[in-house]
């Protein structure tokens, strides 16, 4: 049986130490001004998936590239291989233990999943409404509520630390909550064009979407 991945695929898609920051003016207008100019992003992170009752259901870390517009590429480490690409039209997902790979279109519902607010902001906020959130000490928060109560994901909350996002938290259509930390993020680095590509490796099973 395919394991879900648990970023894109499935959910399609930290609080770093950090020192310690005064209390953010305006968390919205500091996220603005970071995506503003983002044209790509790269670190590692860590997954936590929480179900109604508040345990841990499924936990992931690995290392991320993003750039404009609408490209990914996720390399997670823990628990299991897999690896999921995007050139900004098709997403494949490759499971190395299962040598699988699973492809898809990623159509129009890019912008309603969370990462949309990084890698296409302007059709995010489309798609959902930004507002400052009650900071916490140093930590400020971005509230992103659904224009539309049919999207995929109805309201999720970007941590921001300084000007940089730091974690994103969204509850999905079976109610769990979904964290994604970021950390070691580098803004800007030259991406080569070849790193969201993806070749099925010889032998793979193909699944189609």
């Amino acid at each position: 049986m395919k394991r879900i991945a648990f970023v894109f695929v499935a959910g399609l898609i930290g609080l770093i130490a950090l020192p310690a920051l005064a209390q953010p003016a305006n968390s919205l207008t500091e996220f603005r001004a970071f995506t503003k100019d983002l044209s790509s992003l790269s670190g590692t992170f860590t997954q936590e998936v929480r179900d109604k009752n508040g345990r841990v259901s499924r936990a992931s870390s690995g290392s991320f590239s993003i750039a404009r517009p609408g490209k990914f590429r996720f390399i997670y480490e823990k628990p299991y291989k897999q690896t999921i690409v995007s050139d900004g039209v098709t997403v494949w997902l490759h499971d190395e233990d299962l040598n699988q790979v699973t492809i898809r279109k990623i159509g129009d519902a890019l912008a309603e999943q969370p990462l949309a607010l990084l890698l296409d902001p302007t059709a995010a906020e489309k798609v959902f409404e930004l507002k400052s959130a009650p900071p916490r000490g140093s930590i400020g928060y971005v509230e992103a509520r659904a224009r539309k109560a049919e999207s995929a994901v109805s309201e999720l909350m970007v941590a921001v630390i300084g000007t940089q996002p730091s974690e994103l938290t969204w509850r999905d259509a079976l109610q769990n909550v979904n964290t994604l930390r970021f950390g070691k993020l580098t803004k800007n680095s030259v991406a080569s064009g070849d790193l969201f590509q993806f070749a099925p490796p010889a032998g793979a099973d193909i699944l189609k979407q």
